[in-house]
């Protein structure tokens, strides 16, 4: 009789770059489970999976080069059962393995939570219609171009350009439609933009940095950081020396964020 070999994928591995939504092409990589060396198997396109292993918590380090390195928790109870996947944003070197110039932003805000931002003038496509009921959206491609989107989180932005509510896309038929994992909580217009969220990085110590590329098309950046688990929005120009602190008095505040419900 034939014997039969069963595998259980344990965990699926995705690398992106934050600052292009990119997959992480690049072969020298390294992967620690609470600090110890571990081998997930390589399936391209910046994927790795873990096969046959235990599904418990645990500190996922991921060292690559080219790229910063990132440590994530990873929290089973928060993924899908069925195939539970670990998104890793990676933020590109100052000194990055393929010769790109980036630009940084960076300081010191104490009880700074998390950071991340959108650029304005990149626009992945726009809003048509939301239905509440099955969270789908349709939306509108930039003329000429495919809707290039993927799972994961993106920015809705308000009609006056000062603040965004985040999405998390479940589903697309890479044609018109979204499927959100939750309902709309801002109020929302026809023919707004929605945007790639660009994560940045905090420390407990209050330190912040957040990185993008520099290819002289960038302008301001909406930047949106939680303190002390209150959002806040604000205008950053990365390559201004008197424009790219983050300041609470500048900026935007997120009250009217907080109340409409959504969590920091």
């Amino acid at each position: 009789m034939a014997s039969v070999i069963r595998a259980k994928l344990g965990l699926l591995i995705s690398l992106l770059d934050t600052t292009t939504g990119a997959a992480v092409e690049e072969k020298n990589v390294l992967f620690f489970a609470d600090g110890a060396p571990i081998r997930p198997d390589s399936r391209g396109s910046g994927s790795f999976v873990l096969i046959n292993t235990e599904r418990k918590n645990f500190s996922l380090g991921v060292e690559v080069y080219g790229y910063e390195k990132e440590c994530i928790d990873v929290r089973y109870e928060e993924l899908d059962d069925r195939i539970p996947t670990c998104v890793v944003f990676l933020i590109p070197s100052e000194k990055n393995a393929k010769g790109v110039a980036v630009t940084s932003f960076f300081g010191n805000l104490p009880l700074i939570e998390s950071l991340e931002a959108v650029d304005p003038s990149r626009v992945v496509c726009r809003l048509s219609d939301f239905t509440e009921k099955t969270r789908k959206m349709t939306v509108i491609k930039q003329a000429g171009k495919m809707l290039d989107m993927g799972y994961g989180e993106y920015a809705l932005l308000q009609a006056d350009g000062n603040s965004y509510e985040k999405i998390v896309v479940s589903e697309t038929d890479a044609v018109s439609k979204l499927t959100l994992t939750d309902t709309l909580k801002m109020p929302y217009t026809v023919n707004v933009p929605i945007a790639r969220v660009i994560f940045g990085r905090t420390a407990k110590n209050g330190d912040y940095m957040l990185r993008i590329r520099d290819d002289a098309t960038n302008t301001v950046l909406l930047v949106r950081f939680v303190v002390k688990g209150k959002v806040y929005f604000q205008k950053i120009d990365p390559r201004d020396p008197e424009n790219n602190k983050l300041d609470i008095k500048k900026a935007i505040s997120g009250d009217i964020e907080t109340q409409k419900g959504e969590e920091a």
